[in-house]
C-alpha cells in the first residue's frame, strides 16, 4: 500500500497500542492544491487566506465511523467528522502513526467544506473559511466573550478525535486525553454561535462553500 496521502484517498489510522483501525478520506491539500495554483507572489493585504497561513502543509480531511480489527473489514463509510484540517498525514515530524492508503475516491469539490475559524486581529473579528476572510461587526469585547479560538490539530488529536465522537474515550491515552475536541475549531459544532456570525455577516448560513466562495470570485473548481 501507498504511503503518501493525496487527494481523494481513503486511509487508515493504527490506534496506539491496538490492533485497530479508523479510516477516513483526504477532501484538500494545501501544499499540492492551494500552493501549486497560488504563487506567493499573489498574496497581498487584500488576499492572505488562513490556508496561505495558519494552515500551510495542512490538508483536510473527513473521518468515518467504525472501529475495526482488520484493514480489510473497511467498507461502506459514514461520515462523523466531515471536515477537519490536519497537519499533513504525510508529515512524520508531526505524524507518529502508523497510517496507509486503502483506495481513491474522487472528490466532488462542489460538496467541499472547510472549517469556520474566527479569529481576532487589527482589522477586527475575522470568520475565515477556506479562502474566504469575512470581517464581521463584532467588537473585540463580543469577540472575547465568545471564547472562542482556534487551536492546531496534528493527525495524533485527530484519531483522538474519532474515538471520542463514537464514545470510545477508553481507547485514548488518560495521560493526553482532553476535555474536548474539534468543538472549539470549527463553527460547525455550535449552531447559536454560527448563527451569531452569519446573522452579523449578513450571510446565508445554509449556502455551501461552493457557492458563497464562487460568488466572491473564488471558484473551488480550480484547485481540481
Amino acid at each position: 500500500m501507498s504511503k503518501k496521502l493525496g487527494t481523494g484517498d481513503i486511509f487508515y489510522l493504527k490506534i496506539e497500542n491496538e490492533n485497530l483501525y479508523v479510516f477516513g478520506r483526504v477532501l484538500f491539500d494545501v501544499n499540492s492544491q492551494f500552493n501549486k495554483i497560488i504563487k506567493k507572489t499573489e498574496l497581498s493585504e487584500d488576499y492572505f487566506p488562513i490556508l496561505a497561513g495558519f494552515y500551510q502543509g495542512y490538508q483536510l480531511v473527513e473521518m468515518y465511523d467504525g472501529i475495526y480489527e482488520n484493514i480489510n473489514d473497511f467498507t461502506e463509510p459514514k461520515v462523523i467528522i466531515p471536515r477537519v484540517l490536519v497537519t499533513s498525514l504525510n508529515n512524520s515530524k508531526y505524524n507518529s502513526l502508523e497510517f496507509g492508503k486503502i483506495k481513491n475516491v474522487n472528490v466532488d469539490y462542489t460538496k467541499v467544506e472547510f472549517p469556520e475559524n474566527l479569529t481576532y486581529d487589527m482589522d477586527g473579528a475575522i470568520l475565515s473559511r477556506g479562502e474566504l476572510n469575512l470581517k464581521t461587526r463584532l467588537s473585540e469585547k463580543e469577540f472575547k466573550e465568545l471564547d472562542y479560538q482556534i487551536s492546531s490539530c496534528v493527525p495524533r488529536v485527530l484519531l483522538h478525535a474519532t474515538l471520542d465522537f463514537q464514545k470510545r474515550r477508553d481507547l485514548i491515552p488518560q495521560e493526553v486525553i482532553r476535555p474536548h475536541y474539534l468543538i472549539k475549531n470549527d463553527l460547525h459544532y455550535n449552531n447559536e454561535l454560527r448563527k451569531v456570525v452569519y446573522d452579523n455577516l449578513r450571510l446565508d448560513p445554509n449556502k455551501s462553500y461552493y457557492e458563497l466562495s464562487k460568488e466572491m470570485g473564488f471558484d473551488l473548481e480550480r484547485f481540481y
